[in-house]
């Protein structure tokens, strides 16, 4: 079967465009003594972190909160600035994927769907002008998997589902993609990103491309 050819390519942002969204957090729990998922969970999965997404509340909020409810779980003393210094660390850039999108704009659309923070260090220096579109959470009042995201994502590209690519590295996030056409492509690494997107007729096989 001929998968159709893709015309433009959604990415997330932390755990995709950036070396890892939690290492940082988890090594940090580490150096007290704690389980690997322990302050990784509040990132994560926490009611709380929707907040903070939707700019419902600061980031000071936020992490007053993981501090507090993490010492009660663990009796284990969790400093603020430390733990948003280790949190910062899952917004440090992948060179060799911020390549692969300029790569991509040379021959289609590129944009960012980006559950994330209003008051993120990332922003300074984000390479914005590679995208053609960016979504974030935090503007738009609405998170990853609901659906309204990818929906305001084609009527801001102009194009039908069956025609955007989009990779992310939470399946739960992919599987909303595909529920409504997208491409879901569930990002492992960059070499079988790239392999998924050559699939989907996105890029031109590397062969060809030198």
């Amino acid at each position: 079967m001929i998968e159709p050819n893709v015309t433009a390519v959604a990415f997330d942002f932390g755990g995709v465009l950036t070396y890892s969204a939690f290492d940082g957090i988890a090594a940090y729990g580490h150096t007290l003594g704690l389980p690997d998922d322990a302050l990784v969970r509040y990132f994560r999965d926490d009611p709380m972190m929707a907040k903070l997404e939707l700019g419902e509340i600061t980031s000071k909020d936020y992490f007053k909160y993981v501090c507090i409810t993490a010492e009660q779980t663990h009796g284990q003393r969790i400093d603020m600035r430390a733990l948003a210094t280790a949190a910062a660390e899952g917004e440090r850039l992948n060179p060799a994927m911020i390549a692969l999108v300029e790569e991509l704009g040379r021959h289609r659309p590129v944009a960012l769907v980006t559950n994330n923070v209003a008051a993120a260090g990332w922003r300074a220096t984000f390479p914005y002008h590679l995208f053609s579109v960016v979504i974030d959470s935090s503007e738009l009042g609405v998170r990853k998997p609901d659906p309204r995201i990818y929906e305001e994502l084609l009527r801001r590209l102009d194009l039908s589902a069956e025609q955007v690519a989009f990779v992310d590295d939470l399946p739960r996030n992919t599987e909303a993609a595909a529920a409504l056409g997208l491409h879901p492509v569930l990002f492992t690494g960059i070499d079988e990103c790239r392999a998924e997107l050559e699939r989907l007729g996105a890029l031109p096989p590397a062969s060809i491309t030198g």
